[in-house]
């Protein structure tokens, strides 16, 4: 007795058409990149900037003020915030923070010039020149100086405009006291002194008065 054995036909391979067609997608989408790269300012772009206000307020008042003496500063500053706590622990990588220079300055002379007295005696021959107390007048950052070197970029804990404008109130502050303990207002004072005698000495110069003696007295 004999027996057969039949054996089933092999399917035939596709290997080489799937590589063939992985290569194609290989190729494709380098293409594709490619092309994204070269045309990437056309297809990519932040679109139009818009910058809008409404006056809600606005009115014009008379000043006097007498600048004398400016401080002019370029610092380095940081902002840093540690980011979200749970539970009082801190959760990592949830800061936000911020590193900039900045140019500023702060001016100090007499706040209202229109304070100013002066008075004649001829018995001594004497014009007495009374000043106000000198004072910061300004403490100002200029926004255009302003670099940015590094800031955060968290999704979750994102920086505010509050962070910004809360850091450059902060530092013009800072600033103010710094140029105060350098001696800013005493060399104020004694620039307005020095103005006010020269120009009292050019207003008499020529007249009955050219020999009074200018006195120039501060308050403090």
């Amino acid at each position: 007795m004999s027996t057969e054995v039949q054996i089933a036909p092999r399917e035939p391979r596709r290997r080489s058409g799937c590589a063939g067609v992985a290569a194609a997608a290989v190729a494709v989408i380098a293409i594709l990149a490619l092309v994204a790269g070269l045309m990437r300012p056309a297809l990519f772009g932040m679109g139009e900037e818009k910058v809008q206000s409404t006056t809600i307020g606005a009115s014009l008042s008379d000043i006097a003020e007498l600048a004398v003496e400016e401080y002019a500063f370029s610092d380095v500053g940081k902002f840093d915030q540690a980011g979200l706590e749970v539970l009082g622990v801190h959760v990592p990588f949830t800061g936000r923070n911020f590193l900039i220079t900045y140019d500023g300055r702060v001016t100090a002379g007499i706040k209202d010039a229109s304070r100013i007295d002066a008075s004649v005696d001829d018995a001594s021959h004497q014009i007495t020149v009374k000043l106000p107390a000198v004072e910061v007048l300004e403490s100002h950052i200029d926004a255009d100086s302003v670099q940015v070197y590094d800031q955060s970029m968290n999704p979750i804990n994102q920086l505010r405009v509050q962070d910004v404008a809360g850091f450059i109130a902060d530092r013009e502050n800072a600033a103010r006291d710094k140029a105060v303990a350098q001696g800013l207002l005493d060399r104020a004072r004694s620039r307005a002194e020095e103005l006010a005698t020269k120009h009292v000495q050019a207003l008499i110069d020529g007249t009955a008065e050219a020999d009074y003696q200018v006195r120039v007295e501060s308050a403090r």
